[in-house]
């Protein structure tokens, strides 16, 4: 019993032998971006009568994986980035650490987690959105699974004069 051990063993470790070593990947690189998104809502753009801006500030940790041949297969994103509200008169603020999944190939993004949750004493979360949502490679959202909160009129008396 021993001996035919022995022998698959050696066979197995001479047949090896004959195939060359599979190619290494290239190690994932990781480079930290830091953001600084602001997106103003004026008008009928805005939940409210006045003017709002949404903020995203931080720093985030970019990791891009790659195939065997060097080609870059997908990217995580990873860190929190520091939202805001705000009008011209107050300022609310969140902490978003909902990481990013990107599949370079067809350019699709998947962000999971919290992404911001606006809180009001009193009234908890007036603005916010957690779960699994899915953008195309234009920013299109696909889908969207989770628990998304705008309260409008919660907003606009937190962030009005």
């Amino acid at each position: 019993m021993l001996a035919r051990i022995t022998f698959a063993a050696a066979a197995l470790a001479m047949l090896a032998g004959f195939f060359p070593p599979p190619a290494a990947a290239q190690s994932p690189t990781i480079e930290r971006i830091a953001v600084n998104d602001v997106q103003v809502f004026t008008g009928t753009d805005s939940p409210c009568s006045f003017d709002i801006t949404f903020t995203g500030t931080g720093t985030i940790a970019l990791t891009t994986y790659y195939d065997q041949g060097g080609a870059p297969l997908r990217q995580a994103v990873h860190g929190a980035l520091t939202h805001t509200v705000s009008s011209a008169w107050r300022t609310l603020t969140s902490n978003g650490p909902a990481p990013v999944h990107i599949d370079l190939m067809s350019g699709q993004m998947v962000d999971t987690g919290k992404e911001f949750g606006f809180h009001v004493p009193g009234a908890g979360v007036i603005f916010g959105q957690s779960g699994r949502l899915t953008l195309a490679a234009d920013g299109g959202q696909l889908s969207f699974v989770g628990h998304s909160i705008v309260d409008s009129a919660a907003l606009c008396a937190a962030l009005a004069p």
